[in-house]
């Protein structure tokens, strides 16, 4: 009896050994490489290309940690790391069932992401494509380059679908970070204001690491440091609130004269520059009217910003931005306060 229950034992494990190592098909045994949708080290990734069928394509490359998208555009930092979260979890849940594996193949042919993964050398060194998620295992029919079979694939534990990480609007993947600077990274800030001269200034970072104030009028009294310390960390990270897909617009108001234009410039010489220009009111504008009870012609809660080398256009707050729209006197008070120059100008 005892001799029964060890034949059992060892017909188990070998059954067990059979399904992990060999799933069956009518064609056959499948090879690891039908399988290897997961990275296991995404340390080693050089760049990764996600492209579909309508032609959209994201190219998300590193450089010595740094991620850019498209040559040009900064990720959003969140998105890289959910993409490479998931491409280290990828698991296999089962094979896909002979009887729907042909109309699987044929929807992944006709609607797919394609993912390629290439190392830090340019090298390739992993493949696959993406169909639609499954009804109800909550998974995603895969499928590797140069396979025959298909496969739904998941993250163990998570409840969502993998493929909603692997998407190719470029839209969505851009950063809407303006600025992101840590204060002994800053060498020089300029706030320009093309009809308020008198309040435009720079701060520059002198060779003992404090700070002097230049601007149209000289105040013969030294900076509140502590004043300056809390206006350079007001940097640190700065968002538009969205995006407007219109270039037409961004080159109409880059004809134009900007309200405001802020550059911050690093200890490496490179700048970084915000252009503001005022918005018109709209319904939804909160303050239509003075305290004179005289019309108001702009927003005072948002402007048009055009950023990232003049390439992309948005909206940004006062309520993020306004506090850095300050003039030269804000560096010699006591205490720091949030008044926007640029609002305070239209209220006259």
């Amino acid at each position: 009896m005892n001799r029964n229950w060890l034949y059992f034992g060892i017909l188990v494990i070998l059954a067990v050994i059979a399904y992990f190592t060999l799933i069956r098909d009518n064609e056959g045994s499948y090879s690891k490489k039908d399988t290897a949708f997961a990275v296991e080290d995404t340390t080693a990734i050089g760049k990764i290309l996600l492209t579909n069928l309508k032609g959209d394509s994201i190219l998300l490359e590193q450089h010595n940690g740094s991620w850019t998208m498209n040559k040009d555009y900064r990720p959003r930092p969140d998105a890289i790391h959910n993409l490479l979260n998931t491409m280290v979890q990828l698991e296999v849940k089962m094979p896909v069932a002979k009887s729907m594996h042909n109309t699987v193949i044929k929807k992944i042919a006709g609607k797919r992401t394609h993912v390629e993964v290439f190392n830090g050398k340019g090298e390739k060194t992993k493949g696959f494509y993406i169909g639609d998620n499954t009804d109800q295992l909550n998974g995603t029919f895969m499928l590797m380059e140069n396979s025959d079979h298909a496969f739904v694939v998941n993250i163990p534990g998570f409840a969502g679908f993998a493929a909603t990480v692997f998407f190719t609007d470029e839209t969505d993947w851009k950063s809407k970070n303006i600025f992101a600077y840590k204060p002994d990274v800053i060498n020089q800030i300029d706030i320009t204001y093309n009809n308020l001269r008198d309040s435009s200034f720079s701060i520059v970072r002198k060779a003992d690491n404090t700070f002097e104030l230049i601007g149209n009028k000289n105040i013969n009294k030294p900076l509140n440091p502590e004043i300056v310390s809390y206006y350079l960390k007001q940097f640190g990270m700065l968002n538009a609130e969205y995006f407007i897909l219109e270039p037409e617009k961004r080159d109409s108001l880059l004809a134009t004269t900007p309200a405001c234009i802020m550059s911050v410039t690093d200890n490496n010489k490179t700048t970084t520059t915000l252009k503001i220009y005022y918005r018109p009111l709209t319904y939804r504008s909160k303050m239509q009217y003075t305290l004179d009870d005289k019309p108001i012609e702009f927003d005072l809660d948002k402007y048009y910003g055009v950023f990232n080398e003049d390439k992309d256009l948005g909206i940004i707050q006062n309520f993020v931005f306004g506090k850095l729209m300050v003039g030269p006197q804000f560096f010699y008070r006591q205490r720091p306060g949030n008044v926007s120059v640029l609002n305070e100008g239209l209220k006259k």
